[in-house]
């Protein structure tokens, strides 16, 4: 599993699922408090892109100074951490 998660992703993917699993950059900012500085969550959006678990409504050579929706991709994102799970628990072998 290549999840690449850090406090601002996990962040990120927390503020989309508690606003419906949708919202745009500002929205985003706004929604982590602004603390986050708005290139970190540029960076961290794009990752999270790379990764499959986010979309923007935009391509990304077109967002420079546009509004972007980002859309979390549930699914995606909880197959992934099934993953984890299962590749980080113990077995009966393990004891």
């Amino acid at each position: 599993v290549g999840m690449g998660m850090n406090r601002v992703k996990i962040a990120i993917v927390v503020a989309l699922a508690q606003h419906g699993g949708s919202l745009t950059t500002r929205e985003l900012v706004a929604a982590l408090g602004g603390e986050v500085a708005n290139t970190t969550i540029a960076r961290n959006l794009q990752e999270l892109e790379d990764y499959g678990y986010v979309t923007g409504d935009l391509p990304p050579d077109g967002r420079r100074r546009r509004r972007t929706v980002w859309k979390l991709h549930h699914a995606h994102l909880h197959t992934d951490l099934r993953a984890l799970i299962q590749a980080t628990t113990p077995t009966a072998e393990d004891d």
